[in-house]
């Protein structure tokens, strides 16, 4: 959201994100039915890309190659940042929260490679 703020894309360029989010959307959903351990680590590699996604992206602002904007007020209310905050800072934001969503998925994937999803019982 506040990407979409920043960026302010068109009616056609929403439908193709929405229409992309409904076919990933239904490939992930098969995916983790028929394994969950291979799903949780391919998400664990697309957060590992979008961090190094996102730290071309500071990159690319500290070189002025992209404006540093100030942050929309959804950026600021949702990360807490302060009230003068500026895009480099919500990418920043928005890298540390893909790195956090990179080591939960990776870590799921562990668990569920060395267990069982349903334990045997005793008796």
């Amino acid at each position: 959201m506040a990407f979409g703020q920043i960026a302010k894309p068109n009616w056609f360029e929403r439908a193709l994100v929405l229409i992309a989010q409904a076919l990933f959307f239904t490939f992930f959903l098969l995916l983790y039915i028929a394994s969950s351990k291979t799903a949780h680590r391919l998400v664990g590699y697309f957060e590992e890309e979008a961090v190094v996604s996102y730290t071309r992206y500071l990159a690319e602002i500290d070189a002025c190659h992209i404006a540093n904007v100030p942050a929309p007020d959804i950026a600021i209310a949702y990360w807490n940042l302060p009230a003068d905050a500026r895009l480099r800072e919500v990418v920043e934001a928005v890298r540390q929260d893909e790195a956090g969503h990179r080591d939960v998925n990776h870590g799921y994937a562990d668990t569920l490679g060395g267990t069982l999803a349903h334990p045997p019982t005793n008796g």
